[in-house]
């Protein structure tokens, strides 16, 4: 099947060439021929045309809730839906877990009128399970994600089921969530685009955490401005979640970001003296500083060290406390009550649910899970420090984003947005991405840059699917 931008789809819709239902139907048969492989979807929406007749009814009579009227779109399983749909975190312990109450970023994909076709899968608990060689994608309750270019590459991250389902077009849009590179790494391996915002800017209330000074959700798309369309519904203030504050009194637009004039931005290419580039990847950033500059963008260089940040630490205490803090929410709907709750399942369940431990889990469990440990603290006031180090170099310098090969530590532990744009033809087993992170606050003008990259560049190419 033909792969579609967004921007296409709405055309076709509007002109009535397509509709909602028709979209739903085209989109569940390519899950069916391929996800038996792939396994990037939980689960698909038994409610899915139902909603489509009723977006197709309102289209009818010209009531359109947002450019995105109409679109299905998947979001990933650790996200709450109040409908027949489970959330899960592709853990078998809360296989059980039908949500009481909505994500408000689901209540905002809804209300924009975009149609939820179904959940997809994960690494157990965001990858927050185990430290003994547990692959990327897996979880007990559905098994493991699989690359749709080739069996070889890691599909890496948590977010690996929404990242696959793009890349092998499953879906034009999904939804994932990064606290320490879950959007960025599945984005680099699958050959897509995603978009990390600055760090409350998309409300995390009824989303199973790993993180409260770190989780976001993001979008994931085959294209910066489709990314950029869907994150303009995914933005705003909420009162149930305090970090959104940062947003409470900006304006932004999106999806016409990608069009803002480049000239005389200015950005750094970094490279890091204790990591050194490979010959390929010495190359596309070459490449990338060429286009840049042929539109008027002044580009640096810089070698760096990089700093090893190892948050480990103070995620353990955070998880425990925004865990316990979670099931409480839910209590009632799932057998699950606290993380000791579920450890303790998996050891009853040990063949299903510990193939590859859980010492992550066990580990979190013996912190105090009290974010005014001192302890905690501690670590966390060490963390910023250094993570800080980018936005630092941003603005000492004037610099509207750092470019990399790399994605990296500094933006998800500091807050700053990230873009993840496909460098190569993946004709390999190598992905390659250009990695763009940007001051906070400032996410317009830094998909203004990666979309420009992308326009001047054209590099991806879908998969073979040829399995």
């Amino acid at each position: 099947m033909k792969s579609y931008t967004v921007n296409e789809l709405i055309s076709a819709l509007n002109q009535n060439i397509l509709t909602s239902t028709g979209l739903v139907e085209m989109y569940s048969q390519q899950i069916k021929l391929f996800d038996g492989y792939l396994n990037s979807v939980a689960e698909l929406n038994p409610e899915a045309m139902s909603i489509a007749k009723q977006l197709d009814e309102e289209r009818k009579q010209g009531k359109l809730r947002s450019p995105l009227h109409g679109i299905p779109i998947l979001i990933k399983d650790n996200i709450n839906t109040k409908d027949q749909m489970h959330t899960t975190a592709n853990s078998y312990a809360l296989a059980d877990l039908i949500a009481p109450y909505e994500a408000t970023v689901v209540e905002k994909l809804r209300d924009a009128g975009l149609i939820l076709l179904g959940k997809a899968n994960l690494s157990e608990f965001a990858y927050f399970m185990s430290y003994d060689d547990m692959p990327s994608g897996y979880g007990s309750r559905n098994g493991q994600v699989k690359s749709p270019y080739h069996p070889d590459i890691d599909p890496l991250g948590s977010s690996t089921g929404s990242g696959v389902a793009v890349a092998a077009n499953l879906i034009p849009l999904a939804v994932g969530t990064e606290t320490n590179g879950s959007l960025m790494a599945p984005a680099y391996q699958n050959s897509i685009v995603s978009i990390k915002p600055t760090f409350g800017f998309i409300s995390r209330y009824g989303i199973i955490p790993i993180s409260e000074t770190q989780d976001t959700a993001g979008p994931m798309a085959l294209s910066v401005h489709d990314a950029a369309l869907l994150l303009d519904v995914m933005v705003g203030y909420d009162p149930k979640d305090r970090y959104s504050n940062v947003i409470k009194d900006r304006k932004f637009d999106f999806a016409n970001a990608s069009e803002k004039e480049v000239q005389g931005k200015k950005v750094l290419i970094i490279s890091f003296s204790n990591h050194p580039y490979e010959d390929e990847e010495i190359a596309l950033l070459d490449e990338a500083k060429e286009k840049l500059e042929s539109v008027g963008i002044l580009v640096e260089q810089k070698s760096i060290e990089a700093v090893e940040m190892k948050n480990d630490a103070s995620l353990l205490y955070e998880f425990k406390h925004g865990l316990n803090q979670y099931l409480d929410s839910v209590k009632g709907f799932t057998k699950m009550t606290s993380l000791k709750s579920i450890i303790d399942f998996n050891i009853e369940h040990k063949e299903k649910c510990l193939k590859y431990g859980q010492s992550i889990l066990e580990a979190a469990e013996k912190t105090s899970g009290d974010l005014r440990d001192p302890q905690y603290m501690e670590i966390r006031k060490s963390l910023l420090k250094d993570a800080n180090l980018f936005e630092e170099i941003m603005q000492k310098n004037s610099y509207d984003a750092i470019l990399s090969t790399w994605w990296m530590s500094y933006a998800p532990i500091a807050g700053n947005p990230s873009i993840c744009v496909p460098a190569k033809a993946l004709v390999d087993q190598k992905p390659r991405s250009i990695v763009f992170v940007g001051k906070k606050f400032d996410d317009e003008n830094l998909i203004a840059i990666a979309h420009t990259y992308e326009k001047l560049t054209q590099h991806r190419i879908p998969p073979k699917m040829a399995f």
